[in-house]
């Protein structure tokens, strides 16, 4: 992800009120956070959460690109693995 994508993610998924369960787990990802692992049975719902997402209005070429990577670690029987290192620290920034 770039770190466009990204913040588009932090600001639309991160409240707990929101429809995304595991977006929001990777919009609460902070600089040296433990490595996200997203399993091979949570995939169709993360890609249903991009779905959504990308239905509600948000538009980011990212969108597709990441369906398609889930796509391909489900077919393949892996999971996806995010890491916050390259995230800069947004929490600080909206305090």
């Amino acid at each position: 992800m770039d770190q466009g994508f990204y913040e588009l993610i932090y600001e639309h998924c991160r409240s707990d009120a929101g429809p995304y369960v595991i977006l929001r787990e990777i919009a609460l990802l902070r600089y040296k956070s433990p490595t996200l692992v997203i399993r091979q049975d949570r995939l169709k719902v993360l890609d249903h959460e991009l779905t959504e997402f990308e239905a509600s209005g948000i538009s980011h070429p990212q969108i597709k690109e990441f369906r398609l990577v889930c796509a391909k670690a489900n077919a393949d029987g892996c999971a996806l693995t995010i890491s916050g290192d390259m995230y800069p620290e947004l929490w600080r920034k909206k305090a």
